[in-house]
């Protein structure tokens, strides 16, 4: 709860910042739905896996780097908890934000798209299965996000690199004609 309160009264007082990021994400959503403009319907489920997990490991990183340039990170790595900790724990408050913010981009773009929506039916194991294979894949690449930010301490460049893979070659977002994520997740629910 305490990570939560401390997101919330970081983004009230960079309030100004704050709002242009909710406006680039809305933008975001909406464009790729716009963009996605074909006979083929968009998968919430998936395209909620690429927008959140990206996300998430951007807002992570974000506070991260400007942690370290301000020196803060040395207070954080005095505390009884590992700095990985901290921010693992931290992810669950980026998930809720990145969930608010895709949830108020969904209901804006739902009276000019509701037709082009769809949410697969899962039955529990497939949920299971699916929620598992997601929380491992973004935990390896979220770790691996925050050591590589602490050893090299800015690497926001190589994490637009892999927002753009996983937004054009992940099958999440975009259909691919090669094997892609979204094909590995279709494999285990079937």
């Amino acid at each position: 709860m305490f990570e939560l309160r401390r997101y919330f009264n970081y983004k009230a007082r960079y309030l100004f910042d704050s709002i242009c990021e909710v406006i680039y994400s809305l933008i975001f959503i909406t464009g790729i739905i716009i963009i996605f403009d074909s006979d083929k319907p968009i998968n919430l489920i998936n395209f909620f896996i690429y927008y959140s997990m990206t996300n998430i490991i951007l807002l992570a990183n974000e506070e991260l780097e400007y942690e370290i340039r301000t020196d803060q990170y040395a207070n954080i790595s005095t505390t009884k908890c590992t700095p990985m900790m901290i921010y693992i724990t931290r992810s669950l408050t980026y998930f809720i934000w990145s969930t608010f913010i895709f949830s108020i981009s969904i209901l804006l773009s739902y009276p000019f798209f509701y037709k082009k929506f769809t949410i697969p039916s899962l039955d529990m194991v497939g949920l299971m299965v699916i929620t598992a294979l997601n929380c491992i894949s973004f935990l390896v690449i979220y770790v691996l996000t925050i050591k590589l930010t602490e050893r090299f301490k800015r690497i926001s460049v190589i994490l637009n690199l892999f927002n753009t893979i996983m937004l054009f070659y992940s099958g999440l977002v975009f259909p691919t004609s090669f094997a892609s994520y979204a094909d590995l997740l279709d494999i285990f629910l079937n």
